[in-house]
């Protein structure tokens, strides 16, 4: 007879046997973000630019300055000076600095954590409406895609929103409404678009609603409406609550709602009726990976002789997606519509939802109110094309056709892997 403790081992490592291609896949994420962190060496990195010097002003250190410029020259010592955004992601920074040190560790620890945990979230998700091959199939692409794999290692905003959006849809899935508002709170906190996560959860319940036929589905979508619910009302009520006491400690405002309602207004402002210029681009650019953005460059001289006879690339880093993966988009959620319409799974709801709320509200913004966008704003949309398209893959496609797209989809990445030489 086995002992207690012993079925409790055997428990143990069975479940740890049945998530070892999850395991490899976190180890792989959190290594290729850490490595070669500090280089270039105490560069800052595109926005970097914003948020570690705002990071900076909340602790009381000096910020670093571009051009003879600094971000911040009126800002007072401990108060957010970058309103415009909320706090969170900021202050999740400026704990790290003051942890760490006010160096690349410091201040991009954190994404790294959060990029990790953007993989393991994504993969409870899928594996909640699928089997275990496809969570890790879908994993896999998204380990692969460069805009998550770029933003998981430099201190921005959106990585630490996306990945409390994506703990808030694996709550909200598993029957955690409560704590599904709380953690979209937190994404809305990191940054304002965290709020369309509250809007996928919306019309998941509507594109199951639109497709229920039995009494026995219309009983189960009711119950999970009183969840939504009550996600609604938690989000809302930790929102307001969370950035009340923020602001009490780090920010200018006397309340929540005049602090939201600033971020409204100054996003309403970044406006403009001739069109993008610049790094600026449509969302329907987005689709065609166009409008790629530079967030760094180190170019290096080629001298033979004492005469300089070109230049070569040692470093960039990229705002594209990986073109395998975007290229797949149409395609992909093509074939998540049919199979909607036909009815065959809760999946297609969800990824559907998760596309037309994340991605397609950019649309009238571009068209009828000429908002400024860029294509990282796509971020919180390349999880869904990630399912979408493991999933039409695992759908019939050979063997050989997935391992050829698998292989592409590595070539793309390592295409644009900011590191062209070991530093």
């Amino acid at each position: 007879m086995t002992s207690a403790p012993g079925r409790l081992l055997r428990d143990s490592l069975s479940r740890l046997s049945n998530y070892r291609n999850l395991m490899y896949l976190l180890l792989f994420s959190a290594v290729i973000r850490f490595v070669w962190l500090d280089k270039p060496r105490n560069t800052l990195i595109f926005d970097e630019y914003y948020y570690v010097n705002a990071a900076r002003v909340i602790l009381g250190v000096p910020q670093s300055s571009s051009g003879g410029k600094i971000p911040y020259p009126n800002a007072v010592p401990g108060i957010d000076p970058n309103p415009e955004h909320p706090p969170l992601a900021k202050l999740i920074v400026a704990f790290s600095i003051w942890l760490l040190g006010d160096n690349p560790y410091g201040w991009r620890l954190p994404s790294i954590i959060f990029g990790t945990l953007t993989v393991l979230f994504f993969y409870l998700i899928v594996e909640n409406f699928n089997d275990r091959k496809l969570a890790t199939l879908a994993t896999l692409m998204l380990s692969l895609e460069n805009l998550i794999f770029v933003h998981g290692r430099l201190a921005t905003l959106d990585i630490s929103s996306l990945a409390f959006m994506l703990l808030s849809f694996h709550l909200y899935l598993s029957g955690k409404a409560l704590l599904s508002g709380l953690s979209l709170a937190l994404a809305t906190l990191c940054k304002e678009t965290g709020l369309y996560g509250l809007l996928v959860l919306v019309g998941y319940e509507c594109f199951k609603s639109l497709k229920r036929e039995q009494l026995k589905r219309l009983k189960l979508g009711l119950k999970k409406s009183r969840n939504l619910e009550i996600t609604i009302l938690s989000y809302g009520l930790f929102l307001l609550v969370i950035l009340f006491a923020l602001d009490v400690f780090y920010g200018s405002f006397n309340n929540p709602l005049d602090h939201l309602s600033y971020i409204c207004s100054y996003a309403s402002q970044l406006t403009r009726p001739e069109g993008p210029v610049g790094i600026e681009s449509y969302p329907w650019q987005w689709l065609l990976n166009e409008v790629q953005i530079s967030y760094l460059k180190v170019d290096v001289n080629i001298i033979v002789d004492g005469r300089v006879l070109g230049s070569r690339t040692t470093i960039e880093f990229m705002g594209a997606m990986n073109p395998f993966i975007i290229f797949s988009t149409i395609p992909a959620m093509a074939y998540m519509l049919n199979d909607w319409r036909r009815g065959r799974s809760g999946f297609s709801s969800f990824i559907l939802s998760w596309f037309t709320f994340t991605y397609l509200p950019y649309y009238p913004l571009a068209i009828l109110l000429h908002r400024i966008m860029y294509i990282f704003y796509f971020l919180p949309t390349v999880p869904c094309v990630c399912a979408a398209t493991a999933y039409t893959l695992s759908e019939g496609a050979p063997r050989s056709v997935v391992a050829g797209f698998l292989i592409a989809v590595i070539v793309g990445f390592a295409s644009l892997f900011p590191f062209k030489q070991i530093p």
